[in-house]
């Protein structure tokens, strides 16, 4: 038994020694291919810095040989021609003294200038008078160009006898064959660009060789003239033959063990330029590290072995922390889907007390209840998102979507916020996105909608825009970068507070926003969702002033038609909305409408409610093919675009099931997709009709009555024209004076919804004018064209509104200007703009001043107003909202005093609020 137990052991033993050894050799394999990497890294990094050294260099030795060697055959070709029209000395002499004069201000004096054999005898551009004996003929700038035939020759390094500089001749012969021109070219110049090169760092060795192996430049001077081509066993000789061995433009050799790295660059005539480095300590270096390395790694995974052998139990301890996590995550995931139900269902129920009551209290704490329970419902759901992040269950499903119905869904879900705080909603769409995409719309969605309703959370007055543009990739012509931003006008965030924002379960600002909902997790799961999306969230923000979040994603193009003015197609669905009556009523009918967005669901019933239909919904092609083989409905209404299956699928797949009880069901298909030739393509599918989004309710009923079964449809008779007048005759009379003039008064009333309203529209307007008049010339006078843009623009929809559409689309075009900077426009035509909007106030005048102070209501007085004053305190200290109602029911009988009447107004707001607290905080002092 002992011998088994120690055979055992041993084995054991060897086993790990062998594991052991086994991850040694990986890791010190991997450390070793690192090092490779580095090695390779380090050595290119070495040859570019030696390649742009070496260019640079070659590139300024060019220059300036160029500019001599361009001097010497310019002066040969005029020599030329002088030689052809037999000069005399004396003038051949001028012309080499002008031109030396010339050559020596062009290279900054490093040339002594021209010199020559011309018309059998030595000439000197610069004066010099050769010493007796002199033979111009044997000098090597002759002899060499004549070897040259006709070409220019570059002589070799050599010290000028009356300078002492080191100097390079030029030469070349003239057409006459025996007659030779030359300059001498001081290599000082070139000499500095050596040394510069290593005093700077760029190199060890800098160097000049010529086509010979000579010297012509070095960072040493010791080494100017020599011959590398003639020496032995040396760094230059090795480098000499390098260069003629090679045919690469750098290479390394080792010498008397140092490591050195060469680039060359050819300049002209087989010169080169040579930028030698020492890399024999970046090298050794990188060795020392690698030992060093690789005896960490030996000592760590001794450490490691001994380690493991007692780390058992915090391994336990550390699966059960993992373990713990997850369990976290799937109790958060399970609580906030069990949550959902209950409040799903609470909800529900509220809606039926709105649809079904009519007492204004029960209403408003019916709205109160819907309110709230949003709020918890948003709360849950960002609780189920970040859950479903941590525990990596979000993924992203890309499916083809139409992005004009994404933009109508956003839309519709933030104009009720938006209007809820009084802001405005500007849209700014790029007319030519394609309409047809490629990706996770329901991620997408949920970014966006994240982002609007942070912006509307946080901005009190103002506005909030959303603008929607797209670039298309010069290197990929089958996607867009779709960018979405949106700005608000709303308090900012401080600079310190940025770190904040994408921190999970953390408000920025807690005191000053603890009335704001949240959890503060929207921001974080956007910047998620945008991450697995290959994007990322932009912020700018100036605190006090504002934000714009945003964000630019690749999308995929299926379609490219454009998706044109969807603005336009927006604001005139607004514009045209009013008060509407609903024709029908039909409590035996029953329909279904399969939808993935709910809001979209939600709008369908609001428009509904009063027709007693019954309605069923589904969010997705699978539960609406269930639904129909359970239930007979009377009509069914499919979204075209949704997840999975859509909306076109989803009706195929109902037709086809045999037994269904909807076979013969009018089919609607719900779209965005308002283009020419949309009813045929959807007619042809299998559809009977469809109806575009944002759901119009005249066509929505129109559509009802036209397929519902005729025997459930009660139509309502239309009242009488006498019965209904929507103007007594003294109004009709005046609107007929307004039609007459340069307002259309039905349009404007069409906009306003009533009577009533439209008048009260035209009051502001008429009341406005005068202040509105002198602000714009005021704005004129003081060359403020940024404030008269933005106040033209208000004027635009004012004018509008009430039926101007003359002076809003006079209006619109200086607006325009503005925005373009077409000063000249505006100084042009705001002088006619002005008249014309001053004109209203004539034109409206007979409208108002007529009866304004007749009020035949008795004034309140002071006894009276101080027995309402403690009724109402009454009733709000036992916060009896039906005795306060009755209170001011019965004031409406009666004018307000001036002195009272501001008291009066606040108290009646904050009874509307139900802020019973504020009401005797009001009245407190009225005791």
């Amino acid at each position: 038994m002992n011998e088994e137990y120690q055979r055992e052991t041993k084995r054991l033993a060897n086993r790990n020694i062998i594991m052991t050894i086994h991850v040694i050799v990986f890791f010190v394999g991997i450390i070793i291919m690192y090092y490779s990497m580095l090695y390779n890294a380090d050595r290119k990094n070495i040859i570019h810095e030696g390649e742009l050294t070496a260019k640079d260099a070659a590139d300024q030795v060019d220059k300036y040989l160029s500019t001599n060697i361009d001097s010497v055959k310019l002066a040969a070709y005029t020599l030329d021609e002088m030689l052809e029209e037999r000069r005399t000395d004396e003038e051949i002499q001028d012309f080499l003294v002008g031109q030396s004069t010339a050559i020596r201000s062009a290279v900054l004096e490093n040339s002594t200038g021209l010199y020559g054999y011309i018309n059998g005898r030595f000439f000197s551009g610069t004066g010099w008078e050769p010493p007796e004996g002199y033979d111009a003929t044997a000098r090597p700038w002759y002899t060499r160009a004549m070897e040259g035939a006709g070409e220019l020759t570059i002589l070799d390094p050599y010290i000028d006898v009356q300078t002492g500089n080191t100097m390079l001749a030029l030469g070349k012969t003239l057409k006459d064959d025996v007659s030779v021109i030359s300059v001498d070219v001081s290599l000082d110049q070139i000499q500095k660009l050596t040394e510069d090169a290593v005093t700077s760092g760029n190199s060890d060795i800098e160097m000049i060789l010529n086509d010979e192996s000579v010297v012509v430049a070095h960072s040493d001077t010791g080494e100017i003239g020599k011959n590398y081509g003639n020496e032995k066993d040396t760094v230059g000789a090795i480098l000499a033959e390098k260069l003629k061995d090679q045919d690469s433009s750098n290479f390394e050799f080792v010498y008397e063990g140092k490591h050195y790295i060469v680039y060359a660059e050819e300049i002209r005539n087989g010169w080169h330029c040579v930028s030698v480095k020492d890399a024999t300590g970046v090298f050794r270096s990188l060795l020392l590290m690698l030992a060093a390395t690789i005896a960490f790694v030996l000592a760590t995974v001794l450490l490691v072995g001994v380690i493991m052998a007692r780390s058992n139990r915090y391994l336990r301890m550390s699966a059960r922390a993992v373990a713990a996590n997850e369990a976290k995550s799937t109790f958060l995931s399970n609580m906030s889907h069990e949550i959902r139900t209950p409040i799903n269902a609470v909800l529900g129920m509220n809606e039926m007390i709105l649809r079904e009551t009519q007492e204004r209290n029960t209403r408003s704490y019916a709205e109160n209840i819907r309110t709230a329970g949003r709020n918890l419902l948003s709360l849950v759901n960002d609780i189920l998102d970040f859950s479903k992040i941590e525990a990596g269950k979000i993924e992203i499903i890309p499916v083809e979507y139409d992005l004009s119905s994404v933009i109508n869904d956003l839309v519709n879900m933030t104009q009720a916020r938006v209007d809820e705080k009084g802001l405005k909603l500007n849209l700014d769409i790029d007319e030519q996105i394609p309409k047809l995409l490629f990706g996770d719309e329901i991620r997408i969605k949920q970014v966006v909608t994240n982002i609007l309703t942070n912006a509307v959370k946080y901005t009190e007055e103002g506005s909030v825009s959303l603008s929607i543009t797209h670039e298309r990739p010069e290197d990929d012509p089958d996607h867009i970068l779709l960018s979405v931003f949106v700005r608000d006008t709303g308090i900012g965030i401080k600079e310190e507070d940025m770190q904040k924002l994408f921190t999970q379960f953390e408000r920025i600002e807690q005191e000053r926003n603890r009335n704001i909902e949240g959890a503060g997790l929207g921001m974080s799961i956007t910047k998620t969702l945008l991450d697995m999306m290959g994007s990322t969230l932009e912020v700018d923000s100036v605190y006090g002033h504002g934000s714009i979040f945003g964000f630019t994603l690749l999308q995929e193009v299926v379609k490219w038609e454009p998706i044109g003015d969807y603005r336009k197609a927006y604001l005139a669905h607004v514009d045209g909305r009013e008060k509407y009556k609903e024709k029908f009523a039909a409590p035996q009918a029953r329909v279904l409408v399969v939808d993935d967005y709910a809001m979209n669901v939600v709008v369908f019933e609001s428009l509904l409610k009063t027709t007693g239909v019954k309605i069923d919904s589904a969010t997705n092609g699978d539960e609406g093919i269930d639904l129909s083989c359970q239930t007979k409905y009377d009509m069914i209404f499919l979204d075209h675009m949704m997840p999975g299956k859509d909306g076109i699928r989803t009706l195929h797949e109902m037709q086809a099931i045999e037994g269904c009880p909807n076979s013969d069901t009018p089919m609607i298909c719900l779209t965005a997709n308002a283009i020419s030739g949309a009813r045929e393509k959807y007619l042809a599918e299998g559809f009977d009709d469809y109806l575009t989004k944002p759901v119009s309710p005249e066509a929505l009923e129109e559509m009802m009555i036209k397929y519902l079964p005729a025997e459930k449809v009660i139509r309502y008779r239309e009242k009488e024209s006498g019965q209904e007048r929507l103007f007594d005759e003294q109004t009709g009379a005046m609107l007929e004076h307004l039609e007459k003039g340069m307002i259309d008064a039905e349009a404007g009333m069409k906009n306003s919804g009533s009577a009533d309203s439209y008048l009260s529209l035209l009051k502001v307007f008429y009341e406005s004018i005068d202040e509105k008049a002198k602000e714009l010339q005021r704005f004129i006078e003081e060359k403020d064209y940024k404030n008269y843009t933005i106040k033209v623009h208000a004027l635009k929809s004012s004018a509008r509104i009430i039926g101007a559409t003359d002076l809003g689309e006079k209006a619109m075009k200086l607006e325009e200007a503005g925005k373009e900077d077409n000063i000249n426009y505006i100084l042009s035509h705001h002088e006619g703009f002005l008249s014309e909007f001053v004109s209203f106030e004539e034109l409206l005048s007979p409208l108002f001043e007529k009866g304004e102070a007749e009020d035949d209501r008795p004034v309140a007085d002071e006894d009276l107003m101080e027995g309402v004053f403690s009724e109402i305190r009454s009733a709000a200290e036992e916060m009896d909202c039906d005795r306060l109602e009755g209170i001011f029911d019965e004031m409406e009988d009666y004018r307000i005093p001036e002195s009272g009447k501001e008291l009066y107004e606040k108290v009646k707001d904050e009874v509307g609020r139900f802020d019973y607290d504020a009401v005797l905080e009001l009245l407190a002092d009225e005791r």
